[in-house]
């Protein structure tokens, strides 16, 4: 008999835990080696009589997902604490500390489609596993090691009443409360459906949720709270007049905002806002962490008020690990996942929304004149991205394909001359005049991403058509 025949399938922790498409390699005898080796880690190398807490979002069979994971985990000894309701990745990692855990694990695939789900593993300070532990766990996969034992509570709990009190202590709600605003919620059929309007009662503000009902399907839609997918959060916000819109991602810790002028705004300018709010406004400092596709207005801010600036490879994980260090204001990445040092080592959708009421609060300004603000003195981010899949001839890893067209590298791009490469996670051309093309294979999806920002959309278009037919025409 071929021996491939018998071999258990490949799987590989990403940026941010492990993810398939349901029923092809998200399956429950995969979970189960998933959870497995979670129980044999934790024994092995954090506790002997582990706790760990455990939530699902809105997808697919995820409350059965999470309710195998439950009980793999309790059958090898680890006590468990599981959501008694759907639950926001940021929710659960608060429940490592509010539980004293020593682990945490989402049943979701994030932002993915609709087809996949997939399981995030928190460590025990309430962060995303960083790749140390994520390569232990694939070692244990199909471990021998006997780890059964005597089977241990399973415990079911409202775990979002400690999560809404520590957003709540962290918010400046006496600033929020003298504000009459507003506000579009785009939940996105996914796991923060209700956060904002619990969150908010006893205020000024007036919350409209829209995507409120629970949807594996999404509604029809990616739930990614990126421009294409926010057309009636757009609507929304104009035709009621309304002074901010929210968008969270299927897990909710991701954002995206809507001004009021009904227009999106790129994590570039997102993060830049919060980050001249945390400066200009509140008079803060501590250390700017961000991956290198979130560009250069948030450097700028960050030089202008001498804070130390640091890029890092994309992955929160990479921005907790100097959140945990200490001294870190605030961390962010391209996807919309900010985190703050005085929080927790995580990104939060649902915090960094209610930043964005503080700011509005605390200001008195429209979101639309915030930007205009930091515009004027910072310039302008005209950012796009775009994805492609895979082509099912490219047999190349990574490091090939970055080694490739760092060879092959011109000496401008789009008339603009290269001034300096990088290529430590994707390849990033920066341009004479801080423009930047980023050209990068995704740690999650068979997809290669291609970002650019410049000081206006004509040139950004410019540069990111060459970047896409640089991957279109790549021959390795």
């Amino acid at each position: 008999m071929n021996p491939q025949i018998l071999a258990k399938p490949k799987i590989s922790f990403g940026t941010d835990g492990w993810r398939g498409v349901i029923a092809e390699d998200f399956t429950f005898d995969n979970l189960k080696r998933v959870a497995r080796a979670i129980a044999l880690y934790l024994k092995k190398d954090a506790k002997k009589s582990p706790k760990v807490t455990i939530g699902y979002d809105t997808r697919f069979n995820s409350p059965k997902f999470a309710q195998l994971v439950a009980e793999t985990l309790s059958n090898h000894g680890c006590s468990v604490v599981v959501s008694s309701t759907f639950l926001s990745t940021p929710a659960i990692s608060s429940s490592v500390i509010d539980e004293n855990a020593q682990g945490g694990i989402v049943i979701s695939a994030s932002h993915n489609p609709c087809e996949f789900n997939g399981l995030k593993f928190k460590t025990a300070n309430g962060c995303s596993a960083p790749e140390e532990v994520t390569r232990k766990l694939e070692q244990y996969l199909d471990s021998d090691n006997n780890i059964m034992s005597e089977k241990s509570k399973i415990i079911y709990k409202n775990l979002k009443a400690a999560y809404f009190r520590r957003l709540r202590s962290y918010i400046d709600f006496s600033l929020i409360k003298r504000k009459y605003l507003k506000i579009i919620s785009d939940p996105m059929h996914g796991a923060s459906i209700g956060y904002l309007n619990s969150i908010l009662t006893g205020t000024k503000c007036k919350i409209v949720e829209i995507h409120s009902n629970p949807d594996p399907m999404f509604g029809g839609l990616h739930p990614e709270p990126i421009e294409k997918n926010l057309d009636e959060l757009k609507k929304t916000v104009k035709l009621n007049g309304a002074d901010l819109g929210v968008a969270a991602d299927g897990d909710a810790d991701r954002i995206g905002i809507v001004d009021d002028e009904g227009r999106y705004y790129t994590p570039h300018q997102s993060f830049s806002l919060l980050l001249y709010y945390l400066c200009n406004y509140k008079g803060l400092k501590g250390k700017v962490v961000q991956t290198i596709s979130l560009g250069y207005l948030s450097e700028r801010i960050a030089k202008d008020f001498n804070l130390e600036w640091i890029e890092v490879p994309v992955g929160f994980k990479y921005i907790a690990k100097h959140i945990l260090k200490g001294g870190t204001l605030i961390g962010g990445e391209e996807s919309g996942g900010f985190g703050y040092g005085n929080f927790l080592p995580e990104r939060d959708g649902i915090l960094n929304a209610l930043m964005f009421i503080e700011m509005l609060s605390a200001t008195g300004k429209p979101l639309s004149v915030l930007l205009k603000e930091i515009e004027k003195k910072y310039g302008a981010s005209c950012f796009l991205r775009t994805d492609f899949k895979k082509p099912a001839r490219a047999k190349w890893t990574k490091n090939e394909f970055v080694n490739s067209l760092k060879t092959k590298a011109p000496d401008s791009i789009a008339g603009l001359k290269i001034k300096e490469i990088k290529d430590y996670d994707g390849i990033e051309f920066i341009l004479e005049d801080d423009s930047w093309l980023l050209l990068r294979p995704s740690g999650t999806e068979p997809i290669i991403r291609v970002y650019c920002e410049s000081p206006n959309f004509n040139k950004t278009k410019k540069i990111i058509k060459w970047g896409e037919d640089t991957v279109l025409n790549l021959r390795i």
